[in-house]
């Protein structure tokens, strides 16, 4: 089965909003008419947990000013993407002020370089090539190796600039006052480089930083520092998609755990905001057959019961895909119904505590007692477990009784394996095994 987490590449960002799989087309057009409100330079965060889907956020409002920008400009389109976007009557609509240059920079992948600034830039310049018909102009090429000469002071072992002979030396020379100017050199530098791309092709540039929170502690701080510091430009606005909680965690780490890591972070952002809570409604992903009532409402109890995110859910229901297509799980069968519970608590566990999965495989009973007792599908299905079924409390108490002693005898490591289970729901006495092996795929 092809997995449910998808990558946002560039090929599953136009399709998702071809499909508008999430109903995100409202919350992309209010972010991009918000953005074409601000006047001046601006870095704003948006704030997330990790697989709330943010990357898929705004490289979609990356996708779409790129778009928009190039038939401003009447500028080569891919077919894949004007496919995507040309269908969408509500992305179509938008009638923008600005022209936009937007860039997406995953910080992730180049936390190994001495400095963020560099690695921005160069990321910066190749996508300018994109939107120039011919070879980069003259200056821009003049500007941009004047600014590589001048980081190649202090890149380490990630020098680009030319003319490096004899470099280091000179700079090692130098007092602490002609520093401070090579500093005020650079940043000028910066700010012709893109004083030229925008002057060229638009009015403003976006630059889309993405994954800060998995960086290094130092190279996010620097990162900050440094775009705060050479682009305060009234024309560049930054995005910074972050899970504003670990990013905090990460300067503590760093300063301290006295230092006052909050303060700190708000001090680089002129705007926080949310992203919108997306609609993980999983209903089209899997197909349960009228046999599957207990699994596929269970799979929805728990999601809700543990506030899975959009990609905690994907993994939740791809991990329990094949049991679904395989016909492992059924109503109407007293061991296949029990797989409907066993199995989504298992993959569950797998996703959002390990140690609390280790302990119920060892037989640790007290999740199973908090989720029979909170979850009303596995109420339920306790109920029907008991000699009348109806939902009361004597007969969720009956029936609970014969699932724990399934659960105890099967799962528990202190029974010896060869006792025979002589308990009151008929199961096969390798009921774990089948647990994990239906968990596993390989039943």
């Amino acid at each position: 089965m092809k997995k449910l987490v998808e990558e946002a590449t560039i090929e599953n960002v136009l399709k998702s909003i071809k499909e508008d799989k999430y109903n995100r087309t409202r919350d992309i057009v209010d972010f991009i008419e918000a953005l074409d409100q601000i006047e001046g330079n601006m870095f704003i965060s948006l704030d997330a947990k990790w697989g709330a889907g943010k990357t898929f956020y705004v490289r979609q409002i990356e996708q779409m000013l790129d778009y928009l920008t190039r038939t401003s400009k009447q500028l080569n389109i891919e077919k894949e993407v004007e496919e995507a976007f040309s269908n969408n009557d509500r992305l179509m609509s938008l009638n923008l002020n600005r022209t936009y240059f937007p860039v997406y920079y995953n910080a992730w992948l180049y936390d190994n370089h001495d400095d963020p600034l560099m690695s921005l830039i160069l990321i910066i310049t190749k996508v300018f090539g994109g939107y120039c018909d011919t070879k980069l102009s003259s200056s821009f090429s003049e500007k941009m190796t004047e600014l590589l000469d001048c980081f190649s002071f202090s890149m380490g072992k990630f020098q680009i600039g030319t003319n490096l002979v004899g470099v280091k030396d000179k700079f090692a020379a130098k007092d602490i006052l002609s520093a401070v100017k090579t500093e005020d050199e650079v940043r000028d530098k910066v700010k012709e480089v893109f004083k030229t791309v925008i002057e060229e092709n638009v009015e403003k540039l976006v630059v889309f930083i993405d994954e800060l929170d998995r960086c290094r502690p130092t190279y996010a701080i620097e990162m900050l520092e440094r775009i705060k510091h050479y682009f305060d430009d009234d024309r560049i606005i930054f995005v910074a998609s972050i899970n504003k909680e670990q990013l905090i965690h990460s300067i503590s780490k760093c300063y301290g755990m006295n230092f006052d890591s909050t303060g700190y972070l708000d001090k680089f952002f002129d705007r926080n905001v949310y992203l919108p809570k997306i609609n993980s409604n999983l209903d089209n992903i899997l197909f349960f057959t009228n046999e599957q009532y207990y699994i596929e409402n269970i799979m929805k109890q728990l999601s809700e019961y543990y506030q899975l995110t959009l990609r905690e859910n994907l993994r939740f229901y791809d991990s329990v895909s094949h049991a679904v297509e395989s016909g492992s799980i059924k109503d109407h069968e007293a061991e296949k119904t029990l797989f409907s519970a066993f199995v989504p608590i298992i993959a569950i566990l797998t996703i959002k505590d390990e140690i609390k999965k280790r302990k119920f495989l060892e037989g640790d009973s007290s999740i199973l007692d908090e989720l029979f007792q909170n979850i009303p599908i596995l109420y339920t299905m306790a109920c029907q477990f008991a000699e009348f079924g109806n939902n009361s409390e004597e007969n969720f108490k009956t029936g609970y009784e014969k699932i724990k002693e399934v659960y105890e005898h099967t799962f528990n490591i202190n029974i010896d394996g060869k006792r025979y289970y002589k308990g009151r729901i008929r199961i096969h006495n390798n009921f774990k095994e089948k647990c994990l092996k239906i968990c596993n795929g390989f039943l």
